[in-house]
């Protein structure tokens, strides 16, 4: 019904599509630790805005404080990111060929409605434990 090429495709996709939402825990992980420093750094700073509040703190030493703790923000933004945008890449990437083989199917197969070339190619992933 549908080229061979066309389902070959659809399969990599999707199997490229379920490796990638399985690595999600791995990523979902990740970015707990990330905002579990970041709720570490933020108990910091009320720690010394309360040493503020109080005068125990040499206006020096708390702008270094503050630095410092402004350094572990941006540090843990950056691991936030790097863990986040391979993910958002592959998913872009995915999306578009997706995109892409779905007009190439209806370009070659005009004749075949929709709601049938879904099915063929969701029976094919299936077949293939895909689904």
């Amino acid at each position: 019904m549908i080229d061979d090429i066309f389902v070959k495709s659809a399969i990599r996709i999707r199997r490229e599509y379920l490796k990638t939402s399985n690595s999600l825990d791995t990523y979902r992980n990740k970015a707990v630790e990330v905002t579990k420093n970041l709720d570490d750094i933020i108990k910091q700073l009320e720690g010394i805005q309360e040493k503020a509040t109080r005068k125990e703190f040499e206006s020096g030493l708390l702008l270094q404080e503050i630095q410092k703790i402004l350094d572990n923000i941006e540090e843990e933004g950056k691991r936030l990111e790097t863990i986040v945008e391979p993910l958002n890449k592959r998913l872009e990437k995915l999306s578009i060929e997706e995109q892409e083989l779905w007009r190439n199917i209806k370009q070659k197969h005009s004749d075949i409605p929709d709601e049938k070339i879904v099915e063929f190619v969701t029976n094919k992933l299936i077949s293939e434990g895909l689904s």
